[in-house]
């Protein structure tokens, strides 16, 4: 019979560690207290009833905000539909919407008007501007393209109130004649004459500083009559005439680029 052997008791080999990139059951434990320390502040509320997830909600939202900043800066803003929202919104809670060219006509009409020629002047509004109809008598003689020295006058004083406004709004000047036929050296035809009344106009605005670009003049001719120059027996009507020998001054917003 062999010998009794008494087995020595064994040892209690350590648990499968949770973690086992790191190096030792010392600093395992202290990752997992720290571990369990961060996901008690991110689920637990603070003092002020606030968690701390609504710091990178709030990064999230400043980059929002700065991505949509960055295509409103390559946006092109439809100037129209802005003061139509405008509008209708004002309306709605029972404003008075005041159109942007509001103030520049009323100031326009008080020139015209110190000027004595009220009833030679006609306001009209656009959608994107006004228009001042001017009578041809205010500003040439009969078959001539220079400007009256009265004439000259008044527009100096319409001039520094629609520059006032330059950079947003065109300048077209339309000459307008009647149908009575010219031909000379200097006007072939009533087309030359009218582009040079209209030119005539536009070039006292760029003396007066204003930018090319903002610049128009058109010459229509007889073409666009507001009044029949005659009557059903192609007798003249004078008084029509006088209502067709016209200078329309048309300030329109600019578009912007």
């Amino acid at each position: 019979m062999g010998a009794f052997k008494i087995k020595p008791p064994e040892k209690n080999l350590p648990s499968e560690r949770k973690f086992p990139h790191i190096d030792s059951a010392l600093n395992e434990e202290n990752y997992i207290e720290q571990e369990m320390l961060l996901q008690r502040l991110t689920t637990q509320p603070s003092e002020d009833g606030e968690s701390l997830w609504l710091l990178s909600y709030s990064d999230m939202m400043t980059l929002l905000f700065g991505f949509f900043v960055l295509l409103m800066s390559f946006s092109k803003i439809d100037i129209e539909a802005f003061e139509k929202v405008k509008k209708e919104t004002t309306t709605l809670f029972g404003g008075e919407y005041q159109k942007p060219f509001q103030q520049m006509k009323e100031d326009l009409k008080d020139q015209v008007k110190l000027q004595g020629l009220n009833d030679k002047a006609v306001f009209d509004e656009l959608e994107k501007g006004l228009t001042i109809t001017f009578r041809g008598s205010v500003f040439f003689e009969s078959g001539s393209a220079d400007l009256k020295p009265e004439a000259i006058d008044m527009l100096k004083k319409v001039i520094p109130v629609v520059k006032k406004q330059d950079s947003k709004f065109n300048v077209v000047v339309e000459g307008h004649t009647d149908d009575n036929p010219i031909q000379s050296e200097k006007f072939p035809s009533n087309w030359e004459l009218s582009s040079n009344r209209a030119s005539a106009v536009l070039r006292l605005f760029e003396e007066n500083g204003f930018d090319k670009s903002h610049l128009r003049a058109i010459g229509f001719a007889d073409t666009l009559p507001i009044l029949p120059n005659r009557d059903a027996n192609n007798q003249i009507i004078p008084e029509n005439q006088s209502q067709n020998r016209r200078i329309v001054l048309k300030l329109v917003r600019a578009t912007k680029r």
